[in-house]
């Protein structure tokens, strides 16, 4: 069983119907279909809420919460091995938080991370493995 790691920025897309839904929609399915796990982190969960939240409404929130029961997706707690993971992170390079709890997340599990966020580019040279799911092919 293989794990992918799931950025905040997927699923915003995918509950917004961005062009990149169905490619979001597929992947993930293909995960739990083959038996993987889906896996976010807290703070990545925190900050999909509260972007559907502010961005798109009450409905959208509950609606990717609802999403999350079905894939299912596990949230990982940010214990404090992973914290100190993240904030190395943020500390070398320009991310935020949740960014840098999602890269440290994938490199930490040696897992593929889910995303169409241009800001984890730079961490590839750190082995971060990066799932295109974005607008445009990086």
């Amino acid at each position: 069983m293989s794990a992918l790691v799931i950025d905040a920025q997927p699923l915003v897309a995918l509950i917004a119907g961005e062009p990149a839904a169905s490619r979001i929609h597929d992947r993930m399915r293909e995960c739990r279909d083959s038996d993987g796990q889906l896996v976010m982190s807290a703070v990545n969960w925190a900050e999909l809420l509260y972007i559907c939240r502010r961005r798109l409404g009450e409905a959208a929130t509950l609606e990717v919460v609802r999403l999350a029961r079905l894939l299912p997706l596990a949230i990982v707690s940010a214990d404090a091995d992973l914290a100190t993971y993240a904030a190395e992170l943020k500390a070398h390079h320009a991310l935020s938080l949740g960014d840098a709890f999602a890269a440290g997340l994938a490199l930490a599990a040696a897992s593929p991370l889910l995303t169409g966020d241009t800001d984890f580019l730079p961490l590839t040279v750190h082995g971060l493995v990066i799932e295109w799911v974005g607008a445009d092919a990086v």
